[in-house]
C-alpha cells in the first residue's frame, strides 16, 4: 500500500494543474490525477469546457470522479453528469453522500433528473427523493439521510460492532444517535464514552438524553447555522414533530451555508447578484446586475434634481457646490458603518424582537456624536480655507444632520426589510446613498441659502 508521501509525490500540485496547456490535457497521467486530491482537480474541471471535464473523468473510477464532482459548484456538476451516458452518471451518483447527490440532481433538467434518478439505486433515489422533498434553504434540504445509530437496547459491543460498519463508509463519525425500534431520537452517545463504556453495558445506560441542538426539517439553514455555533456542536440531528430521526447536518454543509450566505450579503449590498462570481458568464453577469444599476441611476437623478432647485443659490455662492459632495459623502459613509453592522448582526441572530427602538436611539446617538466631531473637524477646514464664520456653522449642523440621518438609515432599512421577511442586503446600500445625497445636499443647500444668500 501506498505511505501518504508516496501518493503526495504521484500527485498533480494545484498550480500544475492550474497551468497545464488546455491543447495537452490528453498528456495528464490518469495515475497522477487519481492521486491528487479531489478539490484541486476540481477547481481545475471549473477552467474547462464541458466536453473537456467529461473526458478528464473518464478515466478516473466512478468513485473517484464522485468525490470531485462533490466539490464542484452544483450546477457545474449537473452540467457535466448531463453530458455523460445515464448508467454512468447514475453510478456516480450512487457514490455520492445522500445530500450532495440531492443537491446536484436538483439543478439537473427535469427529463434528464428523471432519466438519472431512474439508473440509481433503490436505495440512493429514494434518499434524494426524499431530501428532494425539503425547501433547499431549510434543514430538511441541508440535511443527510445517512446517520450513525444504534438501538437504545443493545450494549456497548453490539453497538461497537455496528458503528464500525458505518466507519467504513462515513469518513466523520462524531456521534452515534441512539433511537428505538420506531427509530425515535432517544439520545447520543460520543464515541470517547464508548470507549470508555463496558462491553456488556447498555447505551441506554450511557447515553446522553439532553440533546442540544436538535432541529426541525422546516427550520430556515442560516437558523441552523446558528444553532450550530451556539452550542460549538459538529453536527445536528433533524427530527420530526413524533422525535423521529430523519437525518443530520454536518459541520462542512453548514460551513457552506455560512460562507455562501456571507457572499450573498456582500454582494448584494452593492447591488451584484448574490449567486454571481468572477468566472460566470458576461449576459449572466449583466442580468443580474443591471436592475440596480437602473435603479441607482433614477435615485442620483432625483438628488441631481434637488441640486437644480438650488440653481441660482450655487451660482450665487459656488462655494456651496464645492463643500455640499463632502456632506453626503461623509454622511453616506457613516450610514454603511451602521448597515453594515446591522444586517451583521441580523446575520447572526443577535437583533431579537422588541430590539428595534433601542437598536435606533443607539445608532442614532452614535450619528449625532460623530457628526458634532467630525462636523467641528469640517468647520476649522472651512475657516482654515478662508471661508466666512457663517459656512463654517451651516457646515457643522449639515453633518451633524446627515451623519445622524445616515446612521439612522442605515439601521432602519435592514430592520424594515426584515420585518417584511424580505432579504435585509438586498437594495440596502443603494436606497442608503440616494437617502444620504439627497438628504445631505437639501439640508446643506437649504441651510445656505436661508443664512449665506
Amino acid at each position: 500500500m501506498d505511505t501518504p508521501t508516496e501518493r503526495q509525490d504521484l500527485s498533480y500540485s494545484h498550480e500544475e494543474l492550474m497551468e497545464w496547456p488546455r491543447d495537452e490535457l490528453s498528456n495528464l497521467n490518469p495515475v497522477r490525477l487519481a492521486a491528487t486530491s479531489s478539490l484541486a482537480v476540481a477547481q481545475f474541471l471549473e477552467r474547462l469546457e464541458i466536453d473537456e471535464r467529461r473526458e478528464l473523468l473518464r478515466q478516473l473510477s466512478t468513485e473517484r470522479a464522485a468525490d470531485i464532482l462533490a466539490e464542484m459548484d452544483e450546477e457545474d456538476a449537473a452540467d457535466v453528469l448531463e453530458e455523460m451516458r445515464p448508467h454512468r452518471a447514475a453510478r456516480i451518483l450512487d457514490d455520492f453522500e445522500p445530500d450532495d447527490a440531492a443537491d446536484v440532481v436538483a439543478e439537473l433538467e427535469p427529463e434528464n433528473r428523471e432519466q438519472l434518478l431512474a439508473h440509481m439505486e433503490q436505495d440512493s433515489r429514494e434518499s434524494v427523493e426524499e431530501l428532494l422533498s425539503y425547501d433547499p434553504d431549510s434543514a430538511g434540504g441541508l440535511m443527510t439521510t445517512e446517520v450513525d445509530t444504534a438501538l437504545d437496547r443493545m450494549t456497548v459491543e453490539e453497538a461497537t460492532s455496528r458503528i464500525r460498519e458505518f466507519a467504513n463508509k462515513h469518513e466523520d463519525l462524531h456521534y452515534v444517535y441512539v433511537v428505538n425500534e420506531q427509530r425515535q431520537l432517544r439520545g447520543i452517545v460520543s464515541l470517547r464514552k464508548l470507549i470508555q463504556s463496558g462491553p456488556q453495558q447498555l447505551i441506554s445506560t450511557i447515553m446522553r438524553s439532553d440533546i442540544q441542538g436538535v432541529c426541525t426539517p422546516e427550520m430556515d439553514k442560516e437558523e441552523v447555522s446558528l444553532l450550530m455555533a451556539e452550542h460549538n456542536l459538529p453536527d445536528i440531528a433533524v427530527v420530526d414533530a413524533q422525535n423521529t430521526l430523519l437525518g443530520v447536518i454536518t459541520h462542512d454543509d453548514v460551513l457552506d451555508v455560512i460562507r455562501d450566505e456571507a457572499t450573498e450579503d456582500i454582494q448584494k449590498l452593492a447591488g451584484a447578484g448574490g449567486d454571481e462570481d468572477i468566472h460566470d458568464d458576461i449576459l449572466f453577469s449583466i442580468r443580474q446586475r443591471q436592475p440596480w444599476l437602473a435603479v441607482n441611476l433614477g435615485t442620483a437623478f432625483i438628488a441631481a434634481m434637488v441640486v437644480k432647485i438650488f440653481e441660482a443659490d450655487i451660482g450665487a455662492l459656488p462655494i456651496l457646490a464645492a463643500i455640499m459632495p463632502i456632506i453626503a459623502g461623509v454622511g453616506g459613509n457613516s450610514g454603511q458603518q451602521s448597515l453594515a453592522i446591522t444586517i451583521r448582526s441580523i446575520a447572526l441572530g443577535l437583533v431579537k424582537e422588541g430590539d428595534a427602538k433601542g437598536i435606533l436611539f443607539r445608532q442614532a446617538v452614535i450619528g449625532l456624536i460623530n457628526g458634532l466631531l467630525i462636523g467641528l473637524l469640517a468647520a476649522v477646514m472651512v475657516a482654515f480655507f478662508g471661508g466666512p464664520l457663517k459656512l463654517s456653522i451651516i457646515v457643522l449642523s449639515a453633518m451633524i444632520i446627515n451623519l445622524a440621518m445616515g446612521c439612522i438609515t442605515g439601521t432602519l432599512i435592514p430592520l424594515v426589510l426584515l420585518k417584511l421577511k424580505q432579504d435585509p442586503a438586498q437594495v440596502s446600500s443603494i436606497l442608503l446613498t440616494f437617502v444620504t445625497d439627497t438628504g445631505g445636499f437639501f439640508i446643506f443647500l437649504t441651510l445656505g441659502s436661508i443664512f449665506l444668500l
